[in-house]
Order: structure tokens, then C-alpha cells, then sequence
């Protein structure tokens, strides 16, 4: 759709202006930082995109299921104060939880994955200054020359009455008081006027990019070609090191039959390497997804998907380890918020290998939404539990042993 041919509502622009007076508003009270530099701004941005959209009529109703980890996330530091680390992951998420939704609510072809992840740059800063070229007036010459007329009265006025006002403050204090006390009720704060203006384009370019976002096409899924024979070495070589970890791990728990190290005592293992595990797992997500999302004809071959699938096993079996590990750990040392984020992030580990078995053994369709709901529950779980207060709750319930 051309820039020049777009025509914008009237309503777009009033609600787009309200959302930046009332941003300049809020700025301006004397209340938590967060809230009104950030919860403020991106909820009136949610709010005012989504009122604009509803006029769409072909609106995809589906979308607003995404309102709740948005919402969640906003009100997150309301309800609960959350730590600077999570304010600042919330900085950058949000944006992404939002455009999503625009995308998702006004363009129903729109396929949340990564090769379509780039498209919610085209919401902001895309066509920034052509879009605020929309709010130039359709006039004619005859009304050209009237607000030109005006503006020139204006300026001649406004010098002959500095003049005057100069020549009669000198004269009278009385009515220069009288002036300069209503200067000062008046006082205009430039900060304020920076703020409202900024806050009006982003607003206003936002909206006119959202509504345009129905008709953007979808990015074609690109493969790249990974030769067989190196895939099914690779894997290969890769499973026969896990191979090794796991008989080693037997060994260690049933009687260490291998004989090494001597000395080995449990205490030692329960401190020792959930957090590598945790490092270990995640790379062979990667490897995984990689070849499944990128590579998407290797792993239709019968040997890579047993490979694969063999590399699940073993990822899952990982997980349990560092389960393991590390709930012995918190039976001698009691929970901490690392210790409860570490927890959290290896159930949605097992949650997304469980999904890509899935994937492999059936083709699953909608994928990119399901790992979303995934992604988004649990930063919202870490969002709400990961904190002092609930440490504080599960660690009277988990108390650790003494002595």
C-alpha cells in the first residue's frame, strides 16, 4: 500500500494524542520510576494500538490469549517488586510480547518464528517519518494562503505586542506582577513538550504500521543443505560421549564398579556441575533444532532421526541428573532464587525436548506458537516466584537437614 494513497482516520490521530498526554501526565507525578517509565508507556501503548485495530474488521480474535503474559508481565512490579535483572529483561521483551500481538490480532497468515521475527521491525522505527507525512492536511491554495495570512499576523502581532508589553511593564508594577504571576502558573516545562511530541510520533507511527501489518507477506522458511554423511558423523560422535558420561554416572551410583575416583563421597557430587549439565542440555537443544528447523530434509532420514531422538534420551536423562544433583543440594543448603530459576528452567527444558519428540516421531504444526506459551509461562512464573518472598514460604516447607 502506497504512503500516498493511505487515508488515516481522524480517530487514530485523537487516540494517539490522548495516550502521549496522558504518558507526559504520569511522567510528571512524583511515583516509582518503573511504573511510570515503563508500565505506563507500554500499557497506554497496548492499550491505544489495540482500541485503533478494533476497527479492523477482520481482526483475529485468537490474538488476545496473548494479552495475558503481556499484561502479566506489565503489572508484574505492581503486584510483586520484582529485581533490576528482571526489570531490565522486562524492557526488552516487551516490545517483542506486543508487536506480536498487534501482528497476530490484525494479520492471521502472520507465523511466529524466527525467520519471521525480523517483521516486527517494520511496527517501529520503520517508515518513521513518512508515516508522520499522513498528518499533513489536504487543503487548497485560497486555504493555503489564509493559514499563511494568519501565521504572518501572528508574528507582526506578537513583536508590536512584546513591544507594548515592555513599554507597560516598565510603567506599571503592579501590572507587572500581574504578569509575571501568571507566567509563572503557566511555567511550560520544554522537557514535557519534547516528551509529548516523541511520545505522539512513536504512538501515532506505531498505529499506522499495525494497520498496514495485514497485508505484509510472510518470509518463505530458507533451509541451507548439510551433507548426510556429516550430519550422521557428527551425531554419532556426539552421542558416543554421552554414552561415556552415562556409564560413568552408573558407575558412580551403583557401587563404582569402574574404581575411580577414590574417595568419591556424595556431598561432593551433589555441589559439582548442574550448572555445566544445564549448559550441556541447552547445546544439544541447539544441535537439535538446528537440524530439525534449518536442515529440514537431513532429519526425515531414518539413521539421523534415530541419532537424534538418541540425542533426546540423553538430553533427558541430563535433565534428570541435574535434577538430581541439585535437589541434594537444596536438602543440605535450603532454596535461593538461582537455585529456583535453575529448577524452573530444566522442567521447560524437558518440556521442549518433549516437544520436539514430538515433532520428530509426527509432524506438529503451529510449533512456533506452542514454544511462545512455553517461553512466556515460564518467565512469568520466574517473574512471580522467583523472588524473596516465595523463597522465604518454600523454604519453611523445604527445610534444609542439619548437621
Amino acid at each position: 500500500m502506497m504512503i500516498d494513497n493511505f487515508k488515516i482516520d481522524k480517530k487514530n490521530t485523537l487516540i494517539c494524542l490522548l495516550a502521549a498526554i496522558l504518558i507526559v501526565i504520569f511522567h510528571n507525578l512524583n511515583i516509582d520510576w518503573y511504573l511510570k517509565n515503563i508500565i505506563i508507556p507500554f500499557g497506554l501503548l497496548l492499550i491505544s494500538i489495540t482500541v485503533i485495530l478494533q476497527y479492523n474488521k477482520q481482526i483475529n480474535k485468537k490474538a488476545y490469549f496473548m494479552l495475558i503474559p503481556i499484561i502479566l508481565t506489565l503489572i508484574s512490579d505492581v503486584i510483586i517488586k520484582i529485581d533490576i535483572s528482571n526489570k531490565i529483561i522486562n524492557v526488552f521483551l516487551l516490545p517483542i510480547l506486543i508487536f506480536t500481538f498487534f501482528f497476530l490480532l490484525v494479520n492471521k497468515n502472520y507465523k511466529i518464528s524466527l525467520n519471521n521475527f525480523p517483521l516486527l521491525f517494520k511496527l517501529f522505527p520503520n517508515n518513521l517519518f513518512k508515516n508522520i507525512k499522513l498528518l499533513k492536511p489536504n487543503i487548497t491554495k485560497e486555504k493555503n494562503n489564509k493559514i499563511i495570512n494568519v501565521i504572518l499576523g501572528l508574528i507582526i502581532g506578537i513583536v508590536v505586542s512584546s513591544v507594548i508589553l515592555l513599554l507597560l511593564v516598565s510603567a506599571d508594577d503592579y501590572f507587572d506582577a500581574f504578569l509575571s504571576k501568571i507566567i509563572f502558573i503557566y511555567d511550560i516545562d520544554i522537557s514535557s513538550i519534547i516528551l509529548l511530541i516523541v511520545s505522539f510520533i512513536v504512538l501515532f507511527s506505531i498505529s499506522i504500521n499495525s494497520i498496514k501489518a495485514k497485508n505484509i507477506k510472510m518470509n518463505e522458511e530458507k533451509y541451507k543443505i548439510v551433507d548426510k554423511t556429516i550430519v550422521i558423523t557428527v551425531l554419532s560422535v556426539i552421542n558416543f560421549v554421552f554414552l561415556l558420561f552415562l556409564i560413568s554416572e552408573i558407575s558412580k551410583l551403583c557401587g563404582n564398579f569402574l574404581k575411580i575416583p577414590k574417595g568419591y563421597i556424595y556431598s561432593s557430587y551433589a555441589r559439582e556441575g548442574f550448572f555445566q549439565l544445564l549448559f550441556v542440555t541447552l547445546i544439544n537443544y541447539f544441535v537439535i533444532a538446528y537440524l530439525m528447523y534449518k536442515t529440514k530434509d537431513v532429519y526425515k532420514d531414518r539413521t539421523v532421526k534415530i541419532l537424534i531422538l538418541s540425542l533426546v534420551c540423553f538430553s533427558v536423562l541430563l535433565i534428570f541428573n541435574s535434577y538430581y544433583r541439585m535437589f541434594l543440594y537444596i536438602r543440605q543448603f535450603s532454596f535461593t532464587i538461582l537455585r529456583l530459576q535453575v529448577v524452573l528452567f530444566l522442567l521447560m527444558e524437558l518440556i521442549l525436548f518433549t516437544i520436539i519428540t514430538k515433532k520428530l516421531i509426527k509432524e506438529l504444526k503451529n510449533d512456533g506458537v506452542i514454544f511462545l506459551i512455553i517461553f512466556s509461562t515460564f518467565y512469568v512464573i520466574n517473574l512471580y516466584l522467583c523472588n524473596d518472598w516465595f523463597i522465604k514460604i518454600i523454604s519453611n516447607v523445604f527445610k534444609p537437614l542439619k548437621g
